[in-house]
């Protein structure tokens, strides 16, 4: 078996940064200028900070290789949306670059229940939900199978979508998500719906999938206990930067709720510590 090192990264960042403007009127005036300069065929968004920006990411360098389910955690604003963005090409990086081998097939899943039409029926959804992903009709009709057993709805596949459950949608749409078959597997707290027992399927099928061919998992959540289910790698952000890296699940966890509790007066530090372990841990 090669180690990491004999490995060839499946996804490497380098030297990442994103930006953004706090105040919706510069965000509008750089938005022209910035489209000015590229139409101009000069460089965007190398120079230094203008007012309002701010720097969602900055200098993320990293490596995904085959066989990982990678968890990425942090507080609220730390940037772990905007890099799964950027890995999915849904924002453009302002510095550095990122690179994908393999075919390149990125499947990202940040809102499951998007693009399902309520009035039309489980089966309809099936091909619009897999147009949304990129997959031919001819692809949809080979993997139909796989996507009725794995959602378990077979009995509901003529019944609209208005009428399913929360955690129905979600099976469907999780279902879809997972039958493109992708290099790279994005999840962002998509399986916060559903029921235990279908979260349980999932997860499991995770850890079997990253063992085929070259292929990853990006894991985007704050829960505390589904990292300890599921992720062998964990990458904590803080205001923009990776601040800690470790194949060690429980390690990182451990940092990552010291660094949440940081500068907290003993007591309410140990009173907040004692919660998160009973009830995530």
């Amino acid at each position: 078996m090669m180690t990491k090192d004999q490995q060839v990264p499946l996804v490497s960042i380098k030297g990442v940064s994103k930006k953004f403007c706090a105040d919706l009127r510069f965000n509008m005036y750089y938005g022209i200028v910035d489209m000015i300069r590229q139409a101009l065929g000069l460089s965007v968004g190398q120079g230094p900070l203008r007012p309002y920006e701010f720097f969602a990411l900055q200098d993320v360098q990293l490596d995904i290789f085959p066989g990982q389910i990678v968890a990425f955690i942090g507080a609220n604003g730390s940037g772990k949306t905007t890099m799964m963005r950027l890995i999915s090409g849904i924002y453009s990086v302002d510095r550095g670059r990122i690179e994908i081998r393999g075919s390149g097939r990125v499947t990202s899943i940040f809102a499951l229940n998007a693009g399902l039409n309520p009035l039309f029926t489980g089966l309809e959804n099936i091909y619009l939900k897999g147009a949304m992903f990129g997959m031919s009709r001819e692809e949809i009709d080979r993997k139909k199978d796989f996507i009725i057993q794995f959602s378990e709805l077979e009995e509901f596949l003529h019944t609209p979508v208005g009428h399913y459950s929360s955690g129905m949608r979600a099976r469907l749409a999780y279902a879809v998500a997972i039958a493109t078959q992708p290099d790279l597997f994005i999840i962002d707290e998509a399986l916060a719906v559903g029921d235990a027992v279908f979260k349980a399927k999932c997860y499991e099928h995770l850890q079997d999938y990253v063992k085929e061919g070259q292929r990853a998992v990006i894991y985007v959540t704050n829960r505390i206990s589904k990292v300890m289910n599921v992720a062998n790698r964990v990458i904590i952000l803080d205001h923009g930067k990776v601040i800690y890296d470790s194949p060690d699940a429980a390690a990182g966890l451990e940092y990552y709720i010291e660094n949440c509790l940081k500068g907290l007066d003993e007591f309410t530090r140990e009173s907040r510590l004692r919660r998160i372990r009973e009830f995530e841990m």
